[in-house]
């Protein structure tokens, strides 16, 4: 009964500020498909924390910290440094014989 209750408070609350959220990784990203993913790992985070962070108090304020570290987080990684090209290159095939080096 607990957890049912939890789910419907958590599913309440994403649907009422994801809007929000995504407009906020907007201003942080610039660009409206990474603002969904930002968005998106922000409420599985949340979600994760749903428990604590709902008797704590101020779920925005908590939301919103989570959605600045992961922004962060993606920066230092290079994860957001994608660039798209026309076409897929070909990666050479190793002859015969031929003992593979690298991973793939």
């Amino acid at each position: 009964m607990k957890q049912a209750v939890r789910e419907r408070e958590f599913r309440e609350y994403a649907e009422a500020c994801q809007a929000r959220l995504r407009r906020a990784a907007f201003l942080l990203c610039g660009d409206w498909h990474q603002a969904q993913d930002l968005t998106q790992t922000t409420l599985m985070k949340l979600y994760a924390a749903w428990g604590r962070v709902r008797r704590d108090g101020n779920v925005d304020a908590y939301a919103r910290t989570i959605l600045t570290r992961t922004f962060i987080d993606q920066q230092r990684k290079g994860g957001w440094r994608e660039e798209s090209v026309g076409e897929i290159p070909e990666v050479p095939v190793p002859a015969a014989g031929t003992p593979e080096l690298r991973l793939l």
